[in-house]
């Protein structure tokens, strides 16, 4: 017996703008296709939002609850009569347009040590052949969530780091040159700056890391995890990276008055080994940068030293307010957006959950007050310049 094919498509991922308790949700539409080679008794179609069922084991699984909760949105496009139970579908393509109305509390899709959130969208079919054979097509999908347009926080994304600071009145670091707002997937440019204070400094290490921080609540006592891992570094080699031909042959120089250096460091892609900055939820995960420079004074003692700053990792999907906006003279700026057309139903049901989502009391989904994660972590030997960089000593 020749079963019809199922074919799914989406417009993208799910983008929501604004906390859990200020988005207004998400309209997720797209299309299903059957194509049915030999007249076919069909007795359900219908398209389906839910979290993926798929088990994230870690020695703390009593504790973390890594899987994912049990979230359904459904779609039903099309159900047999009552009577006969069955319709019969003659050989051809049929084309059926859906739309689901998805909460703005949704947590955003994440891969982390401790939690594991992914979704993905499911178009099933079920036939009358063989005792109720179903035929199925799966999607990935990622739920993301951006400042909404006009925010407070949204003003950050024409912040650039410019920090500094003194070791010892001996060592003067400063960074400076990039946005606080970066994309995954792309090169961080830093320019980096130090000066001697004090001479008999050599130079023999000159880097940049990108760090991930999470934050995780555990157990029902209120507990709190937090862990870190380096998401990115790069550290230049002799002879890489200065500005100036004086200063070239860095590596083992004496510091006498300042080096500049440029550097570039490739941000990985999100949901491998970096994820998105995440402000509310069980999970919050922010990012820092760190200025790396290694020293070695007249005794030949060595030490390490690190300047962080804040950064922000968003996705590719929000664009800030500083973009230029088309017109007529650039047209060749403009873009077309499409837009799904709604239905009556539609517009109740997602009047109805914003309703819902108002009153919600899930202790798992509500906003977390995290304005800033970064003021929550303290370095070890560290101390904490204005809350905006920290210098460490290792």
């Amino acid at each position: 017996m020749i079963l019809p094919s199922i074919r799914l498509f989406t417009l993208g991922d799910v983008v929501l703008q604004g906390s859990p308790t200020e988005s207004t949700g998400y309209l997720y539409s797209g299309r299903v296709i059957v194509t049915v080679k030999v007249p076919t008794t069909i007795r359900h179609l219908e398209v389906v939002f839910q979290t993926e069922q798929q088990g994230w084991w870690h020695p703390l699984r009593r504790a973390s609850q890594p899987r994912n909760y049990p979230i359904t949105f459904r779609d039903v496009l099309y159900v047999g009569p009552e009577e006969g139970g069955d319709s019969v579908w003659g050989r051809g393509s049929y084309e059926f347009f859906f739309q689901i109305v998805l909460p703005g509390h949704l947590c955003e899709t994440m891969y982390t040590e401790l939690r594991r959130i992914s979704y993905e969208v499911r178009a099933n079919l079920q036939t009358g052949v063989l005792g109720g054979t179903r035929r199925t097509a799966v999607q990935a999908v990622a739920v993301k969530r951006v400042p909404y347009f006009g925010a407070v926080w949204e003003s950050i994304a024409s912040d650039v780091v410019n920090v500094s600071a003194v070791w010892r009145n001996k060592i003067e670091m400063c960074a400076m040159g990039c946005s606080r707002v970066q994309r995954d997937d792309q090169p961080l440019r830093v320019r980096g700056v130090i000066r001697a204070l004090e001479k008999g400094f050599k130079l023999t290490k000159v880097g940049v890391i990108l760090e991930e921080r999470t934050r995780s609540r555990i157990g029902g006592m209120g507990g709190v995890k937090c862990s870190s891992s380096i998401a990115a570094q790069r550290y230049l080699k002799a002879k890489e990276g200065a500005d100036s031909r004086q200063n070239k042959d860095w590596f083992g120089s004496v510091l006498i008055d300042q080096m500049a250096f440029e550097m570039e460091l490739q941000i990985p892609k999100a949901y491998g080994k970096i994820q998105y900055d995440v402000k509310h939820g069980p999970v919050t995960v922010s990012h820092r940068l760190a200025f790396v420079v290694a020293v070695v004074d007249q005794l030949g003692r060595g030490t390490s030293l690190r300047l962080f700053t804040p950064l922000h990792i968003m996705p590719h999907d929000w664009v800030d307010s500083g973009d230029e906006l088309p017109s007529y003279i650039s047209s060749f700026t403009d873009r077309v957006l499409l837009r799904s057309n709604i239905r009556p139903n539609a517009v109740s049901a997602c009047a109805a959950v914003l309703r819902n989502n108002r009153n919600s009391s899930d202790s798992d989904m509500e906003a977390e007050a995290n304005a800033d994660t970064s003021r929550r972590w303290s370095s070890i030997g560290g101390v904490e310049l204005g809350g905006a960089a920290s210098f460490a000593l290792q």
